[in-house]
C-alpha cells in the first residue's frame, strides 16, 4: 500500500512520482491564481472534512488482474497506454493516479485528440471529467478516478466497473479540508467559532447515523439528503454504497484536532518549493525557515478548539443572525457533513445564514476563497496548498 502527501514512501519511485505530481500540479493550477500579499487575504485551513473515498474506475472488458494483483501491487503493461479522466489536474484525485503511474516508472501525459498518443511507457488523462454524466459520456477514456457518489454511479453503469478504491492504495490521506479567507476569520472570530461548532455536531450527527445504519431514521434522512445533494439521478442504493467508503472527520481528536495535517502539510510544502513548482516562490518569501514554521501559520486550530470548547459548555446563542457564504464542490457527498448541519438546523442554532456556493472542484473553490466570494471553503489539501505558496497567502 502507497501513503500520502510524502508520509512513509518506501519505494523510491514513488519519492520520484511526488516530484512529478508536484511540478504538474503547479504548473497546472497558477495561472487561474492572484497574488495577493495584503494580510487580509489570507487563507488558512481550520477543519479537517473526510479522509478516503474516492476510487479508480476502468472498462467493463478489461480484465483487473492485468493492471492491480490481489496484493495491491501495480502491473505496469496494463496501465499502458490507456486513457484515463480526472475533474481536475490540481485535484487529489488526479494526484492520487499521477503519483500511481509514476511509481510504476511510467508517464502520465496529456491525451491530444487527433494526436500521437501511442508513445511507449505512457498513460494519459483527460480533465474535467468531473462527474458521471461526463465521464460515461466520455468515448475517449478507458477509465478515471473521481470522488463519491460520482464514483459509485460509474462503476454500477454498464460500461465501467471498479478497479480499486483509493483508500485501499493511500489509506488515511488527507482528503478535504475547510479552509477560511482571513479577511473574514479575523474580524469575525465568534461567527467563525459558532461555524465550526455547527458543522461538528453535523460530522458527529452523519457518523452517528452511519451506525445506526439502514432501518434508522437519521439514516434514511442522511440518505435522503445525500441524494438531493448528489442529484435525483442517483438511486438510493447508490448513495448507501457511496456512503460506506467516505470517512467523515472534523479532526483527529478534541485536543489536537488537526494533528494529521500538521503531520502532512510541511512535507507537501518543501517538496514544492524545494522543486521549483511555486513559481519561485520560497517559504523564505513569507518568512518562515522550513515547512513546520510555515504549517503552523497555514494550519489554524485555535477556532475549532474553541468551538469544540462551545460544544462542551452547551451554551446556546441568542444574538443577531449573521450570513455567511460558503463554497462546496457540487454533487460530492464527500461534503454531507456541511449540508446535513444545515438541514437539521445547526447553523440557526448557532445565528448564522449559510449560503452555498458551487464549484466544479477544489481549484474553484479555492479561486471563491482567495477573491473572497466565500468565507470558507471544502476543498482538496493540495490545491489550497498550491493556492496559498504561490499567492504567498500565509505571512510568518
Amino acid at each position: 500500500m502507497l501513503s500520502f502527501y510524502g508520509c512513509d514512501f518506501t519505494n523510491s519511485k514513488i519519492i520520484v512520482a511526488i516530484v512529478v505530481v508536484i511540478i504538474v500540479v503547479a504548473a497546472a493550477g497558477v495561472g487561474a491564481f492572484y497574488l495577493l500579499k495584503d494580510k487580509d487575504k489570507e487563507i488558512n485551513i481550520l477543519a479537517g472534512v473526510n479522509t478516503e473515498g474516492s476510487g479508480i474506475y476502468i472498462e467493463e472488458g478489461i480484465d483487473v488482474s492485468t493492471m492491480i494483483d490481489a496484493d495491491m501491487n501495480l502491473i505496469p503493461r496494463g496501465w499502458a497506454g490507456k486513457v484515463f479522466g480526472t475533474p481536475g489536474i490540481s485535484t487529489i484525485q488526479h494526484i492520487q493516479l499521477l503519483t500511481l503511474v509514476e511509481s510504476m516508472g511510467m508517464n502520465f501525459s496529456a491525451y491530444t485528440i487527433g494526436g500521437n498518443n501511442s508513445a511507449p511507457n505512457t498513460v494519459y488523462f483527460i480533465v474535467n471529467v468531473s462527474n458521471a454524466s461526463l465521464a460515461l459520456g466520455n468515448d475517449m477514456i478507458n477509465g478515471g478516478s473521481l470522488w463519491q457518489p460520482q464514483y459509485q454511479k460509474i462503476i454500477d453503469s454498464p460500461r465501467f466497473k471498479e478497479l480499486v478504491l483509493t483508500n485501499d492504495l493511500f489509506p488515511g490521506h488527507a482528503c478535504c479540508v475547510i479552509a477560511g479567507y482571513h479577511g473574514y476569520t479575523s474580524t469575525h472570530e465568534d461567527e467563525t467559532v459558532r461555524f465550526l461548532a455547527a458543522y461538528i455536531k453535523g460530522v458527529n450527527w452523519v457518523n452517528d447515523a452511519i451506525v445506526a445504519g439502514e432501518g434508522s431514521a437519521d439514516y434514511t434522512k442522511l440518505v435522503s439528503v445525500a441524494k438531493n445533494v448528489a442529484g435525483q439521478n442517483f438511486t438510493e442504493q447508490e448513495i448507501k454504497n457511496a456512503l460506506e467508503t467516505v470517512t467523515y472527520t472534523y479532526g483527529e481528536n478534541s485536543r489536537t484536532p488537526l494533528a494529521y495535517l500538521t503531520e502532512q502539510i510541511p512535507n507537501l510544502a518543501e517538496s514544492m518549493v524545494d522543486l521549483g513548482a511555486t513559481q519561485g516562490k520560497t517559504l523564505g518569501d513569507m518568512g518562515f525557515s522550513n515547512g513546520e514554521e510555515f504549517t503552523d501559520k497555514f494550519v489554524d486550530d485555535s477556532f475549532i478548539l474553541k468551538a469544540l470548547d462551545l460544544l462542551e459548555s452547551n451554551k446556546t446563542y441568542d444574538g443577531s443572525k449573521s450570513s455567511i457564504t460558503i463554497a462546496v464542490i457540487s454533487g460530492d457527498i464527500h461534503q454531507i457533513a456541511i449540508h446535513m448541519a444545515k438541514e437539521l438546523g445547526y447553523f440557526d442554532e448557532y445565528g448564522l445564514n449559510v449560503n452555498f456556493s458551487g464549484a466544479t472542484n477544489g481549484l474553484g473553490v479555492a479561486t471563491a476563497i482567495q477573491n473572497g466570494e466565500a468565507s470558507f471553503g471544502l476543498l482538496g489539501a493540495p490545491p489550497i496548498t498550491i493556492t496559498v505558496i504561490t499567492g504567498e497567502l500565509v505571512k510568518a
